[in-house]
């Protein structure tokens, strides 16, 4: 199984980013590196339960002891929050620019 996540080479003192395996959330992340200079980088786990592990390991060492984040039941709570703001900064950035791709007007029609 592989994943990716965001890395902020200009911030060595950003926390980890949690992993994404899904492709729309993977095409997000590809278009928010693009839109704001930042990398993406991927990783091979063996199966479901190790992902699933380092974002569980993640979580706890970074979001679990802020307590901006001890509203939120579970690193899954914070993730789909993380994803529609990475979204929504990716539409603004869509409509600034002036290029709305077919992709991202289907995937909202849809609902995703």
């Amino acid at each position: 199984m592989i994943a990716y996540r965001l890395i902020y080479p200009e911030s060595p003192h950003a926390p980890e980013m949690l992993w994404e395996w899904e492709r729309p959330y993977i095409d997000r992340l590809l278009s928010n590196a693009t839109a704001f200079g930042r990398e993406v980088v991927h990783r091979y786990f063996a199966d479901w339960d190790a992902l699933s592990q380092e974002n569980e390991r993640i979580w706890e060492a970074y979001y679990l002891p802020r307590a901006t984040y001890e509203p939120w039941e579970s690193w899954r709570a914070w993730l789909d929050e993380y994803r529609e703001v990475v979204r929504d900064v990716q539409d603004i950035y869509e409509e600034h620019s002036g290029r709305r791709g077919e992709d991202s007007l289907g995937a909202r029609q849809r609902g995703s």
